[in-house]
């Protein structure tokens, strides 16, 4: 029975690959949940007659509860199966979509972005977990780049899909869409969902004195590693990128660059094609490099860096361009490859964590960087709002995120360091385990 195990640690079977399909294609339809309010932003606006900031404030309220649920779910992942946590999310997702489909208004469909935020808040984290109980840590750059991938697969493959829904049938139609295909997802995952068990068969060939599944630190030395902090902050800059991207840019075209409905929902797949070639490309090359003997920081920690060095440069440039082409191309770069950070930085953060804290420290970490897609929606929407012309409002809102991608690909350069910063960590929690017990009161 060990050995078996021991395989499973050493070359996942093809339950794992089972398992990879459909959490691949939860975060799809994550993705699209984010998504179909920013397709139909327009139409919803006219409909419900909102002003940018009120469409600003609808979006935003999708993150209200995401982070606090984020955390705690991540807590909870720490010790209960996560077949059924996912399970319970996409339950959660397909009936959040009702009340639209039933003819809800404004606060209806406010409440229903509410409750939905608040089950997509530990989607990534959860999932990223589950999948790291198929594999070891030098074989998980793929799987991590198969679940960040799926959002920007929902694009290739959602974001038209939607739109065309929406100009077809009704901005409506398209969230009874996401309600089947939610249910759906449900009751696959129910019959082929299962936990790995690579973590208990790492500890058993482990030379720690310690059990690896065991092993426990102080959250504030992961929290307060130069890997972790300068992770965040190129991560919280992609994702403000990524909020903007799903509740704005369909309308940026159409406003401020003058292209239909149909046209913008084209030109909007271009960053999520991009997106997804750079996250499955990073997985690849990531794991070749390691593969090969590069370090940890180099394979990961610097090739994000570059990507959300270069997303950011490109952000600042897309006001300043006038060709439509260049700007255009400058759009896709810009809102696609720093999302390559979520893959690479949640492998790094399992990297530097022990197993039986990593659902935590993920989701923790999931839970503070999205607090950019709680401010990024409703920000920008008053930028616009105050703004001579919307054209005006986005570049200086644009300004934003691509200040912090640049800051954040810089401090990756020199503080992104995991081999370093998981030997201190652990090396702490080993001293700590090995201290003398303290007392008992009765002096036993």
């Amino acid at each position: 029975m060990k050995s078996s195990n021991l395989d499973i640690a050493a070359k996942p079977g093809s339950r794992a690959w089972v398992v990879m399909a459909m959490l691949l294609v939860f975060m799809l339809i994550n993705y699209a949940d984010k998504a179909v309010l920013g397709l139909a932003a327009n139409p919803i606006m006219r409909e419900l007659g909102l002003t940018h900031s009120e469409y600003g404030l609808l979006a935003s309220s999708f993150f209200f509860l995401f982070n606090v649920s984020a955390v705690m779910v991540g807590f909870l992942a720490d010790r209960f199966p996560t077949k059924w946590l996912l399970f319970g999310m996409g339950l959660v997702w397909g009936l959040t979509q009702l009340p639209v489909v039933a003819g809800a208004g404004f606060a209806a469909l406010r409440v229903s972005r509410i409750v939905l935020g608040a089950a997509e808040g530990p989607a990534q984290p959860v999932a990223m977990h589950a999948a790291f109980k198929w594999f070891p840590n030098e074989k998980r750059s793929i799987p991590s780049s198969l679940i960040s991938g799926g959002g920007g697969l929902g694009g290739v493959v959602a974001a038209p899909l939607l739109t065309l829904v929406i100009i077809n049938f009704g901005w409506r139609w398209a969230f009874l869409s996401l309600f089947v295909v939610g249910v759906l997802w449900c009751v696959i995952w129910a019959v082929v969902g299962r936990e790995g068990t690579a973590d208990r068969a790492s500890a058993r060939t482990s030379a720690e004195p310690e059990p690896a599944a065991d092993f426990r630190v102080p959250y504030r030395r992961i929290l307060l590693s130069g890997t972790w902090l300068a992770g965040f902050v190129g991560a919280f800059g992609a994702y403000w990128t990524s909020a903007l991207l799903l509740a704005w840019v369909p309308s940026y075209l159409e406003t401020s660059l003058g292209y239909s409905a149909v046209a913008a929902g084209t030109i909007v797949t271009a960053p999520w094609v991009l997106k997804t070639v750079a996250t499955f490309g990073q997985g690849a090359l990531t794991q070749w490099l390691m593969h090969r003997g590069v370090s940890s920081r180099v394979s990961r920690g610097i090739l994000g860096g570059c990507a959300v060095f270069l997303a950011g440069a490109a952000m600042l440039l897309v006001p300043v361009v006038s060709h439509p082409a260049l700007k255009i191309a400058l759009i896709t770069v810009a809102f696609s490859i720093g999302a390559v950070k979520f893959a690479i930085g949640q492998t790094i953060n399992a990297e530097i964590t022990p197993p039986a804290q990593r659902g935590a420290v993920m989701s923790m970490t999931v839970g503070l960087v999205t607090l950019a897609g709680l401010a990024a929606p409703y920000v920008t929407g008053r930028i616009v709002e105050s703004a001579a012309d919307p054209a005006t409002g986005f570049a200086l809102a644009f300004a934003i995120p691509g200040t912090l991608m640049l800051v954040g690909g810089l401090l990756a350069f020199a503080f992104v360091r995991p081999e370093r910063d998981a030997r201190r960590i652990a090396a702490h929690g080993r001293r700590a385990d090995q201290q003398e017990p303290h007392p008992s009161p009765t002096g036993s």
